[in-house]
């Protein structure tokens, strides 16, 4: 249950951020939606529950900046060919999304260790 609800906050955050920053490129009639589901699932499988539990906040953040614009530039480029009617994404433009989704997963993955009560590797003691 809890990680259905994670899921549910993170892909809120993200479909925020890409409605806003799509709004602000100019990137209209876009399935802002379809974009936010498909880069919520990447990040949180790779970024939040294998990053940030063995990095910590600082370095799942910096990485999900870049698994966020490389997924969404990826996804965008393949599910709009250049005959498509739908403008695409640069790659510049994705980097500053996914800086803006890194600036808002340094917040939710307080609130993920909060949740999941993770004890990051490196804090642990040698043996």
């Amino acid at each position: 249950m809890k990680q259905t609800m994670l899921m549910l906050v993170k892909f809120l955050a993200v479909w925020l951020v890409l409605a806003v920053m799509f709004g602000i490129f100019g990137l209209v009639f876009q399935p802002v939606w379809l974009y936010a589901a498909i880069v919520t699932v990447v990040t949180y499988l790779v970024g939040d529950l294998a990053i940030l539990r063995m990095y910590g906040n600082v370095v799942a953040a910096a990485a999900d900046v870049f698994l966020s614009a490389l997924t969404l530039w990826a996804v965008m480029a393949l599910l709009n060919p250049a005959r498509a009617q739908v403008p695409t994404i640069a790659l510049g433009q994705a980097l500053a999304i996914g800086f803006v989704i890194g600036v808002v997963e340094l917040f939710y993955h307080m609130f993920v260790e909060s949740q999941l009560h993770f004890h990051h590797h490196r804090d642990e003691p040698a043996h």
